[in-house]
């Protein structure tokens, strides 16, 4: 089964949560510094948690470890950081940044992936969520 870790248990980072693990395909991480919404999330669904500081790579590093795909909820900062440790750690990468210098650091990192590595920014609201749906109509 295809594992994910998930950096960020905010707002969006749950409703990701929630998504992912209702579908049973995926084996979820769920990394947050927050204790007790990370517990409130195991108990509603089958997932690991981990609590973990952004700001240490070690920590992230050691989060990535076992997982297949790194999914950023964290603010936009975090992201060139989280990248470059993916990178190194042969994971898939994908954040939700909007931010334009943040955006263009992934794309670095993604020029060095491997083979069949992806590296995707920009998977929020828009214009991710904004594609699908103008897709749609």
């Amino acid at each position: 089964m295809h594992r994910v870790l998930l950096l960020g248990a905010g707002k969006i980072g749950r409703m990701i949560t929630h998504l992912l693990a209702s579908t049973g395909d995926y084996e979820l991480l769920v990394a947050d510094t927050n204790e007790a919404t990370l517990k409130r999330l195991s108990e509603q669904h089958k997932l690991d948690t981990k609590t973990i500081d952004a700001e240490n790579a070690e920590q992230l590093a050691d989060a990535m470890k076992g997982c297949d795909s790194v999914i950023s909820a964290l603010s936009f900062y975090y992201n060139p950081r989280v990248a470059e440790i993916a990178l190194k750690s042969g994971l898939n990468y994908f954040d939700l940044t909007e931010d334009v210098a943040t955006t263009k650091s992934v794309s670095e990192y993604a020029q060095q992936a491997a083979e069949g590595q992806v590296f995707m920014p920009q998977c929020g609201l828009a214009p991710g969520f904004i594609s699908l749906v103008a897709h749609l109509l």
